[in-house]
């Protein structure tokens, strides 16, 4: 049991600093993007492309958006906490064994 709450406060610990992470790499790299959009759509605002630019950062807007999500689901695996325990108990095994 007190393997399982360190497993449990360990992932919890992980998790909080991954969330962190994340959002403040995705709250940069939204306003990155953004001002790259708005940037290149005030490059051609006196020219005749300028619907053309609008909608072409639209749709590199949701190629980055499409990408993005598509890595996450790729990366994101997550392993269950019977499976991690598990491995940890095997690995305890063997070193008590070892010790005997």
């Amino acid at each position: 049991m007190d393997l399982l709450r360190a497993e449990v406060r360990i992932r919890q610990h992980d998790a909080a600093i991954k969330t962190i992470g994340f959002a403040v790499a995705g709250v940069f790299a939204l306003l990155a993007l953004i001002f790259l959009g708005v940037a290149i759509i005030v490059s051609f605002w006196d020219s005749p492309y300028r619907a053309l630019s609008a909608w072409c950062v639209v749709a590199v807007y949701a190629i980055v958006a499409a990408i993005s999500v598509a890595i996450c689901f790729r990366h994101f695996q997550p392993q269950s906490i019977a499976t991690s325990l598990g491995s940890e108990i095997r690995r305890d095994i063997a070193i008590f064994k070892e010790s005997i």
